[in-house]
């Protein structure tokens, strides 16, 4: 009985050790979010608490996803740090919830939850919001799949729901340029741009470094020239 009391002792301590820092991890996240609001009502445009609360859910959300993706890549770089995988998931499943937080702001200040006022046009470079609806149920499996249970249920159709993520950031970029505006010039926009820059010569980095090691016969290679032809496709119709 005392041994196997003794087995559980470690286990019990890198729970509360896990515990302790996804505490950590909840409250600058939090935290972030916050400064990223306090900018917004006090500095960006004073006084407006609808505007801040979508802006800054928005800004904070997608800065968090963009630095998880961005630590994929660097784990890529410097394959000992992969054991740090948790954080990449912490960020982003805090990323999508200040989302699904933009989402609820976006609905409740903009168009009163009458959803018949989204779609007033089916044009999305006249109505951005469409980029974000392609990206915003992408965003939500992810979510609801980011537990290590899901990831043992779904086994390899986890892997093929995560890699839409690549399809949400191509609509993500236009939903936010688009939409975004003068915010996006601003302290927090540069950011953004800079993190998403970063993300997406990684991305396309890694693409073709690996294709290439696989003489370009990868299915991955074809997605991702799918995806930038798809990239290219909306930015040339803008």
């Amino acid at each position: 009985m005392e041994e196997k009391l003794n087995n559980l002792e470690p286990v019990n301590i890198r729970q509360r050790v896990k515990t302790l820092w996804l505490v950590w991890f909840s409250f600058s996240a939090g935290l972030f979010w916050l400064l990223q609001f306090w900018y917004q009502y006090y500095i960006y445009e004073p006084g407006n608490f609808a505007g801040a609360w979508i802006r800054s859910c928005a800004l904070a959300g997608t800065t968090l996803i963009a630095t998880a993706l961005l630590s994929s890549i660097i784990f890529k770089f410097h394959p000992a740090w992969a054991g740090q995988w948790h954080w990449r998931r912490r960020l982003g499943v805090a990323g999508v919830f200040l989302i699904i937080l933009h989402v609820g702001g976006v609905l409740k200040y903009g168009y009163a939850f009458n959803l018949a006022m989204i779609f007033f046009s089916w044009n999305p470079y006249l109505n951005p919001v469409l980029f974000g609806l392609v990206a915003y149920p992408i965003l939500l499996a992810m979510f609801v799949t980011s537990t290590d249970w899901m990831v043992r249920k779904l086994k390899k159709w986890w892997k093929f729901i995560h890699r839409f993520i690549y399809l949400a950031e191509v609509v993500i970029v236009f939903h936010a340029t688009l939409l975004g505006g003068a915010v996006m010039k601003s302290f927090p926009g540069y950011i953004l741009y800079i993190l998403g820059s970063l993300v997406i010569l990684g991305q396309v980095y890694w693409w073709f470094r690996i294709s290439k090691l696989r003489q370009f016969k990868n299915l991955g290679f074809y997605i991702g020239l799918g995806l930038i032809i798809l990239l290219g496709i909306i930015f040339y119709l803008k």
